[in-house]
């Protein structure tokens, strides 16, 4: 009989192909081999924010100071009838980066994560792309969307913050850092330079130097990038936050523009007589045209945003002398752009939004050595959606199949070629989506309603003059309309998916991914019911802190699970009072988070193994009816108010776990709670 050890021996060996076959494999051999982009051209994008086309070679305004932004515009071609897809920063920018129609992502406000969003998920954004490609992908600055943080600075807060909606994957080397797209600005907003009170539209002169604003450190970081030599090629992005708000510059920049000189724009008194009701929410006394002429701010808010343009010109020339004086200047593809324009009081209106000229059309460049030529133009209709497969088409490389844009690069490469299309912005989202297409010498809007608007920048560029009831245009319309989106996704999973039918004893459990949202009609049902959620999750404090996990209701009457401070926080409404209960602080990492409301009406938040809060809800045996607004996971706000709290974002990190669970209905309809004295 052999002994033990020769008998582990022989064990050993006849398992051993079994064990060789189950072994991971080497990291030589299992690593996936990213592919060689070796060869190909560089790309610089360059994308400033809220800037219209106050811009020397768009003649926006006789007083604009861009000799840069001229400069590059005579390097390569100059689209002088380009517009965003959408007029507000994040659509924008998700439509340009995915290179998807809003209503292709269901992705239409600011507050709406794109990366939740059902139709994009699967797809890979511009830089993503180009990562997979071999690239190296770096970036400074606003990209995606994000903000500056409010009076803090906030990494996370309303609009996202400073880190906003980031794709952290997309990029192999980031600035100020991973996770952050905005650096803290030297001057927090809420200032109230302009006397205004309105603390993210403000506008002053700060005693900082160039180099020392969140700008200028980007465009530091990016000349440095841009000095570098290497074999493999880069796709560098560069965000400029001005012109955006607050338009705080230094000094130097508002010297340019003495406020006595500064000419208004050109407005029509009775601009909206001739325009549909639904488009004239913004006209109302006490708004912001009505305050800003009725204290004496309008020249002051144009020059303010006049200095911004500068300053984001003098911070482009910047970055275009470090390409320039660098060892990628003959083979680096640029293109500069904004996400959308601005309203400077025209049609009453300030800010961005509507489907009008100034806030759609905006200004693109792309310089590509071999392909364009020096100080060339084009006046067709083209829009930022073109832009992803335009440098697809660049650099030789394939372009994904879910692109809706179209390549510039016939147009590059000859100037005379014609465009297929309308350029076409959407506001508003779902059945609520309202279209405007811009040709070669129409804009075309059609509302949700059914109302219309008709302009012929041919003899009337101002857009004061609505023609869409004259019947000789009726062909002309649906000729045009029939390059609207027959269909505006949804960003949520369908309601057949997120909402189950009701068990045999009258509960309902629900499953929730964030994202997931209900409008009023099919959220589930909560009269008479209490409710319990069970809920794990990625805890990451900076992002986090303040951010909703799940709402459904608003302030009259619903419930939110939030933090608040990093404490998760269960708040019920009732009548525009809130009732809360709070549990500990949470540490970073995995967490899980028990809350709910019987239908007695106890509150209970616990954080298992560690405390459990209990408080009496503003009414006992279940909601005493159904919430007028419906239900949502990882978003924003819902029954929290912006005033109450302004930094709540949606919720950023991975979600494990998002179970509600709604109990079986009390037969009699909720009455108030006594009081617990």
């Amino acid at each position: 009989m052999p002994s033990p050890r020769r008998l582990l021996i022989l064990v050993l060996l006849a398992l051993l192909p079994a064990l060789l076959q189950a072994a991971p494999k080497s990291a030589k051999t299992s690593k996936k081999r990213t592919p060689s982009a070796a060869g190909k051209p560089n790309v610089l994008f360059i994308i400033a924010d809220d800037l219209r086309d106050y811009v020397g070679w768009m003649g926006g305004h006789p007083q604009a100071r861009t000799p840069n932004m001229d400069r590059l515009a005579k390097m390569g071609m100059r689209f002088t009838n380009a517009h965003c897809n959408y007029a507000l920063c994040n659509p924008s920018r998700t439509s340009l980066l995915t290179g998807m129609m809003p209503s292709s992502s269901g992705v239409f406000g600011n507050e709406q994560d794109w990366r939740r969003s059902v139709q994009i998920t699967g797809k890979p954004t511009l830089p993503e792309h180009f990562k997979s490609l071999g690239f190296h992908t770096a970036a400074g600055g606003k990209i995606f969307h994000a903000n500056h943080g409010g009076p803090e600075g906030r990494l996370s807060g309303w609009h996202g913050g400073r880190r906003g909606f980031e794709q952290d994957a997309a990029w192999d080397t980031r600035f100020p850092d991973a996770g952050v797209q905005i650096p803290d600005l030297p001057v927090h907003t809420g200032q109230n330079f302009n006397g205004m009170n309105i603390w993210h539209w403000d506008w002053g002169q700060i005693d900082v130097p160039d180099e020392l604003t969140d700008d200028g450190s980007v465009v530091a970081w990016a000349s440095d990038q841009l000095g570098k030599s290497s074999k493999q090629p880069f796709f560098l992005a560069v965000g400029l936050y001005r012109p955006h708000s607050p338009w705080y510059v230094p000094k130097a920049y508002f010297d340019l523009f003495p406020i006595d000189s500064i000419q208004l724009p050109e407005v029509k008194a009775d601009d909206l007589a001739d325009v549909p009701e639904i488009a004239k929410g913004h006209e109302k006394p006490g708004g912001h045209h009505d305050e800003i002429v009725k204290q004496g701010k309008w020249k002051e808010a144009v020059r303010a945003y006049l200095a911004s343009v500068a300053f984001c010109d003098a911070m482009l020339g910047k970055v275009l002398d470090a390409l320039e004086a660098g060892p990628n200047a003959k083979n680096t593809i640029i293109v500069f752009t904004s996400d959308h324009g601005w309203y400077l009081g025209e049609k009453q209106m300030w800010h961005k939004g509507k489907l009008w000229e100034e806030t759609t059309r905006i200004p693109l460049c792309i310089v590509a050595p071999g392909i364009t030529q020096p100080d060339t133009v084009s006046a067709e209709p083209v829009s930022l959606i073109d832009l992803y497969p335009t440098l697809c088409d660049l650099t030789q490389t394939k372009a994904p199949e879910h692109l809706d844009g179209t390549s510039l690069v016939p147009m590059l490469k000859d100037p005379a070629t014609k465009s297929a299309r309308p350029a076409i912005t959407i506001m508003g989202g779902g059945k609520q989506a309202g279209y405007a297409a811009r040709t070669d010498q129409w804009r075309y809007i059609r509302y949700a309603d059914g109302s219309e608007e008709l302009y012929d920048h041919q003899t009337d560029p101002h857009e004061w003059t609505n023609v869409a009831n004259d019947p000789a245009n009726a062909l002309l319309k649906q000729d045009i309309a029939a390059f609207f989106p027959t269909e505006f996704r949804s960003a949520s999973r369908p309601v057949a998916e997120i909402l189950p039918e009701t068990s045999s004893d009258g509960s309902i459990h629900l499953s929730l991914v964030p994202g997931d949202a209900l409008d009023a009609k099919a959220s589930p049902p909560l009269t008479g019911r209490g409710f319990f959620i069970d809920t794990s999750f990625d805890y990451h404090p900076l992002v986090d802190q303040d951010s909703t996990l799940v709402f459904q209701g608003d302030a009259k009457l619903g419930y939110a699970l939030h933090l608040v401070a990093g404490q998760p926080t269960l708040s019920v409404f009732h009548d525009g009072k809130v009732t809360t209960v709070s549990g500990d602080g949470l540490q970073p990492g995995t967490c899980h988070v028990r809350a709910g409301m019987d239908a007695d009406g106890l509150m209970s938040l616990a954080i298992p193994g560690r405390s459990e809060m209990l408080a009496n809800a503003p009414f006992a045996t279940g909601f005493p009816g159904q919430p007028a607004t419906g239900l949502a996971a990882g978003r924003s706000f819902g029954p929290l108010s912006v005033k109450d709290y302004p930094n709540s974002t949606p919720f950023d990190g991975t979600v494990h776990r998002l179970r509600i669970t709604l109990l079986p209905p009390r037969e009699q309809v909720a009455k108030p709670a006594p009081d617990p004295q």
